[in-house]
């Protein structure tokens, strides 16, 4: 993910646990559309969507223009992104509004706004220390506290105390810990990052930013291949950005990785020419023992493999789809894929979808020679 920028509440979508005071901060607004416009763009936040979180906000506060914690959404989300001319137009139409009847939290915030007014890279950390000390049984507090250290004190190590104390209130909020995995990572605790994103991907595993940044993670690892897999994940499912990251990722592969995984883009696209261009003229292919095509293994050489099993396989089965394809790379120039196969046959019209491992061998940038592992008894019954 590019992390969630700033929002100041937890996920909606976890409601049933715990009570409103023990998750949000209070809020004041006498229109209840501006308070659901409010929530809304909480939750567009906690989901990556940034200019949604933005919209949002600005609906509310045009809704209810004396709805002063929107206000501060909108300023503490530009002064995240050092836009203080943008923060600024937010601060002065917030102070404006009359305080009297404000709350213990909209009385902390308007603090950090006057100091903002005076000065826009002044830090809040004073005002978030107040804050939680004024709520510390409220897992918003923390949350707030956190990504303000993290992204306006630049103090990570601050963040982490406060991340931390926010997930004992709120166990089950992925977004707390992508978070959290994204302040490791600037820390340089890659193993305490990598563990805080498999918990968001395990609480939220619909939500496709939880596998971008895992696939964030992956390529500041210098993980290539991972990080593609986890960026083709959160693309399908309907991340757009992710595709760009994707690209990326396959811009820093090198050698015999980024080969196979070209081979593979090409096979996907159906650019057979392509597959078989980076096959060695003397390749050795075999089929997996009992496969139905194994019975002219080996077949020695790229155009034996497109006659003897690409064609095959395209004059015989309806669709012969490769999927979940991951990437290792192995010692002595090989490089070991794990996917599965899910094909339906044409004249049986039987699937398959079977656990499958192809095994790589390369030499100067070309494939020399293949092997197949799978599930040989999907496919004997498929084709009977």
């Amino acid at each position: 993910m590019r992390i969630k920028i700033f929002s100041v509440a937890l996920l909606l979508g976890f409601l049933s646990s715990l009570s409103a005071q023990d998750i949000y901060l209070p809020v004041s607004s006498s229109s209840e559309a501006a308070k659901s416009q409010y929530f809304k763009a909480i939750q567009a936040a906690e989901n990556a969507n940034i200019p949604d979180f933005f919209d949002g906000m600005k609906a509310a506060v045009k809704t209810d223009p004396k709805f002063f914690m929107a206000y501060v959404n909108l300023a503490f989300g530009e002064t995240a992104f050092g836009q203080y001319e943008k923060a600024a137009a937010f601060i002065k139409p917030a102070l404006a509004i009359d305080p009297a009847g404000f709350n213990k939290n909209e009385q902390i915030h308007r603090k950090a706004l006057e100091a903002w007014d005076k000065d826009p890279k002044a830090d809040p950390a004073k005002y978030m220390e107040e804050l939680t000390a004024a709520y510390p049984n409220t897992a918003e507090a923390y949350d707030l506290a956190g990504r303000s250290a993290k992204w306006l004190s630049k103090d990570p190590k601050a963040a982490v105390k406060h991340l931390l104390r926010m997930l004992e209130l709120r166990p089950d909020f992925g977004g707390g810990y992508n978070s959290l995995g994204y302040t490791y990572m600037e820390l340089g605790e890659m193993g305490k990052a990598k563990a805080a994103f498999e918990k968001y991907i395990a609480l939220a595993p619909k939500e496709p930013n939880a596998y971008d940044s895992m696939a964030d993670y992956y390529l500041t690892n210098k993980e290539y291949a991972k990080s593609v897999e986890f960026y083709d994940k959160a693309a399908a499912m309907g991340m757009g950005n992710a595709m760009a990251g994707a690209d990326r990722a396959r811009a820093g592969m090198k050698g015999n990785v980024a080969v196979v995984d070209g081979l593979y883009q090409a096979f996907t696209k159906g650019d057979v020419p392509a597959v078989l261009a980076v096959m060695d003229a003397n390749i050795v292919w075999n089929e997996a023992e009992g496969f139905p095509y194994a019975d002219q293994n080996p077949y020695l050489g790229p155009d034996a493999v497109l006659n003897g099993v690409f064609g095959r396989i395209g004059a015989e089965w309806e669709y012969f789809d490769l999927t979940d394809i991951q990437l290792h790379d192995m010692s002595d120039n090989m490089v070991l894929a794990t996917l599965r196969y899910k094909a339906k046959h044409k004249t049986t019209g039987k699937v398959i979808d079977s656990q499958t491992a192809h095994l790589w061998t390369l030499w100067d940038n070309k494939i020399v020679a293949f092997q197949q592992f799978t599930d040989t008894k999907q496919a004997a019954e498929a084709v009977k």
